[in-house]
């Protein structure tokens, strides 16, 4: 996309648009189709470039086909599996991936998830700024 200088009517720069903002991509995986366009919205506005699955599967697929992510965001509950469940199975394709578990209840979560490095709980209902803070704790 071309950039054009107010003035003269010049372009002034050249932005691709396929550039991936420099705090790296983060995938989210939630089923609720609200909760999931509301989330990616305010990943997009803490500088983070997001992809969106609605399940499980999707996510695998795409972290084999498109390569890694900086952080994942999960919800606990999917339609095809549970988000720790998942949470294993991106760790195999990309170990020292960045989980942050979104979920109304984080006691379903296993002591043995929940003490591996890199790894936070978000509790539902949550902010755009505590989302923020959390995946950028994760990636510090």
């Amino acid at each position: 996309m071309k950039v054009r200088d107010a003035r003269t009517g010049r372009a002034a720069m050249t932005v691709s648009e396929h550039t991936t903002p420099a705090q790296g991509k983060v995938m989210l995986v939630e089923d609720d189709p609200m909760i999931r366009a509301l989330t990616a919205e305010w990943i997009e506005d803490a500088g983070y470039a997001v992809s969106e699955f609605s399940n499980g599967g999707e996510a695998l697929r795409a972290l084999r086909d498109e390569g890694a992510c900086r952080v994942a965001v999960l919800d606990l509950s999917l339609p095809d599996m549970r988000g720790d469940d998942l949470a294993q199975e991106l760790r195999a394709l990309q170990p020292g991936l960045a989980l942050l578990f979104a979920t109304g209840n984080g006691d379903d979560l296993s002591p043995a998830t929940l003490g591996t490095p890199r790894t936070g709980v978000l509790r539902k209902p949550y902010s755009a700024r505590d989302l923020a803070e959390a995946i950028e704790s994760l990636t510090d």
